[in-house]
């Protein structure tokens, strides 16, 4: 885990916390989850993974020999996985390559994750699938290898990770340190480490995107609570959330 980022940082994301603010206030149309209703003993029973764990772990390939590693991940806007990005092929013929590989050819296990790919069948699997990417989509603009750009809808995982998170009125909080995952591939939580006015610890909440008038290009990711809301929020405890690779 990084340590916490020092107020002065945190500075710098209020203004575009601010727009993003105003704009989610603006298109919100769905239900915020009561932060007074949640509480982590659903996600430490479920247990899952953790973005910290699934971005680069090992991939295996069809006779589960390690093949490469997980770059990246891309959901849908109901907060879905849908596909992984992976790097696969050192030892072929054909060199280092990215491959993109729907989520439901993906088989997720206690080594790591194993997909349908080969040297024979790998350029079948190119990362500018018309359903997941293309290079011409200039609707949201995000790069996901080289010049590929996610289609309507799509984003990835690294365009939530790492953003500061803000509350109230663009206040910064924190940033998003990890995202907690059923092993269906469903968000469970967002984990935001949170500035040392506010604890310095790590917490877990429920995740509002799209519904919520959030979009992957902001820089920022506004909570949709009060302050006041987080002081009842407990630090979240790893120990306990039964990650399948942690």
């Amino acid at each position: 885990m990084r340590i916490s980022q020092s107020a002065s940082v945190l500075a710098f994301a209020i203004a575009s916390a601010t727009v993003a603010t105003q704009t989610q206030a603006e298109e919100y149309n769905g239900d915020v989850a009561a932060i007074s209703e949640w509480n982590y003993d659903t996600l430490y029973d479920e247990g899952g993974m953790t973005a910290e764990s699934l971005m680069d772990t090992e991939v295996f390939g069809i006779e589960d020999e390690e093949i490469g590693s997980v770059e990246n991940v891309l959901l849908n806007d109901q907060n879905e996985i849908v596909a992984i990005i992976a790097q696969v092929g050192g030892f072929w013929d054909i060199g280092d390559t990215h491959v993109l590989v729907p989520w439901e050819e993906v088989n997720v296990h206690e080594e790591g994750v194993s997909i349908p790919i080969h040297e024979d069948n790998a350029d079948e699997y190119g990362v500018f699938d018309e359903d997941y990417i293309t290079k011409g989509d200039l609707s949201y603009i995000s790069q996901v290898d080289d010049d590929a750009t996610t289609g309507s809808r799509i984003w990835k995982l690294t365009d939530l990770l790492d953003d500061y998170a803000s509350v109230g009125e663009g206040n910064g909080y924190g940033y998003i340190d990890n995202v907690l995952f059923s092993t269906e591939g469903k968000i469970q939580a967002v984990v935001i480490e949170a500035d040392s006015t506010y604890g310095g610890e790590a917490y877990a909440y429920p995740f509002h995107g799209y519904d919520a008038g959030w979009d992957p290009s902001y820089s920022t990711y506004v909570l949709p609570y009060d302050e006041a809301d987080l002081d009842n929020v407990s630090p979240f405890d790893y120990d306990e959330y039964d990650g399948i690779w942690d």
